[in-house]
């Protein structure tokens, strides 16, 4: 249990990470388009590193989720062997149901910050 909690936690405590670092990235480039104006290369450097950063999100979040499932699948099989007569909180039926909507969420947010990106980057390529 601590250790499928212990994953959880990192994982929201990256997610809120990143997405305090998108959202810082996204924000300069929205308040200070005159600053990138001079420059076509520091847009892109800015707008390049922001995809990278977002692809790494995308990453580590679909690798701990992976983990964190992977956890539970070991403690619902401890579960049903050792204390079959009670309730298994891990059974895949009720873990995975759960889960399934918060980590896509999640993906969404991480998608739409690289849509973001992918969008800056195509604008500040195709127009001069």
């Amino acid at each position: 249990m601590d250790l499928i909690n212990s994953e959880r936690e990192t994982i929201w405590a990256r997610h809120n990470a990143l997405l305090v670092a998108n959202s810082l990235i996204v924000g300069a480039l929205a308040l200070s388009p005159a600053a990138f104006a001079t420059s076509r290369w520091a847009a892109l450097a800015v707008i390049a590193a922001g995809l990278l950063i977002s692809t790494a999100w995308f990453l580590i979040t679909v690798h701990g989720w992976l983990m964190m499932r992977r956890h539970a699948e070991i403690a619902s099989s401890f579960t049903a062997e050792h204390f079959e007569h009670l309730p298994n909180p891990f059974s895949d039926l009720i873990y995975r149901r759960a889960g399934i909507w918060i980590h896509g969420l999640a993906l969404a947010v991480i998608g739409t910050f690289i849509l973001i990106y992918l969008g800056l980057g195509a604008a500040r390529l195709f127009t001069s």
